[in-house]
């Protein structure tokens, strides 16, 4: 279990779509015993540092989720993304007490420059990529499992582990978001299901503005469903642990494939 801490949209900037969010996602994951990982942009954990101790007293990973979550921020130019993860990461160190390891582009909009500045400034991980060959239109191995990304300076260390987040194979969008307010409890069930029955890894990811009833914006796909969104997350949860999902962290599960993996 994933989760964006974007921080508030321009067309609705209440702070408290995001605190509370926050409060009731860590409520929901506690009654469930799951340990999540929370991608959290610089400017949020700046500003609302009561999140990231929150997050942190709960025994959540903190993840980076970019500098300002600006959706071209993570496909710059090389020395531009130096900058950016270095500023983002000691900003979320300095607020969390503890140094990201894993990170996730805004809109999953990333490049191999990005990928190359994550390993210099010692990440493991990134979750940026989707589950699905035309998303994104990456051009990667399409594969629902972790893997090593293809990029040259980092496939010769093997350093950087790619985590991608699931789609459901039929109306393939990834699992989660806004897309289980949409497409309903059905469509993300069965996404998990078929996942499970190919023993892949589910990453599902939600946004703390997906589960706050006072979510509103300049289009229906910003509100539907923001009042039911926290009983449908449930729903999905009890699912998942009924077809005997074991939750762990990104970075637990980065862990694991390394201890199983070696480069190829």
């Amino acid at each position: 279990m994933t989760v964006d801490v974007d921080p508030p949209i321009p067309s609705n900037p209440n702070p408290k779509i995001v605190t509370d969010g926050v409060a009731n996602l860590l409520r929901l994951f506690s009654k469930y015993a799951i340990r999540a990982t929370f991608f959290v942009p610089a400017v949020v954990a700046e500003k609302f540092p009561e999140i990231m101790e929150n997050i942190v007293e709960h025994r959540h990973e903190v993840a980076c989720h970019g500098l300002k979550h600006d959706p071209k921020e993570a496909a710059l130019s090389f020395h531009e993304e130096l900058h950016i993860i270095k500023n983002a990461t000691e900003i979320i160190q300095s607020t969390a007490g503890i140094r990201p390891v894993g990170f996730r582009a805004p809109l999953f909009n990333v490049n191999e420059n990005c990928w190359r500045a994550l390993q210099k400034n010692d990440y493991i991980y990134d979750s940026s990529v989707v589950c699905f060959r035309l998303y994104r239109n990456h051009k990667i191995l399409f594969t629902s499992k972790p893997f090593f990304l293809p990029v040259p300076e980092i496939s010769e260390k093997c350093s950087l582990i790619e985590i991608p987040v699931s789609a459901n194979p039929f109306l393939a969008f990834p699992l989660g978001g806004a897309y289980l307010r949409i497409f309903g409890l059905r469509w993300s069930n069965l996404g998990i299901r078929i996942n499970f029955l190919f023993r892949n890894i589910v990453v599902f990811y939600i946004h703390p503005k997906d589960v706050d009833p006072r979510t509103k914006g300049r289009s229906w796909w910003w509100y539907k469903n923001t009042g039911n969104c926290m009983k449908l997350l449930e729903e999905v949860i009890k699912y998942a642990k009924q077809k005997g999902a074991n939750f762990v962290t990104a970075y637990e599960l980065a862990k694991s494939f390394l201890g199983d993996t070696s480069c190829p």
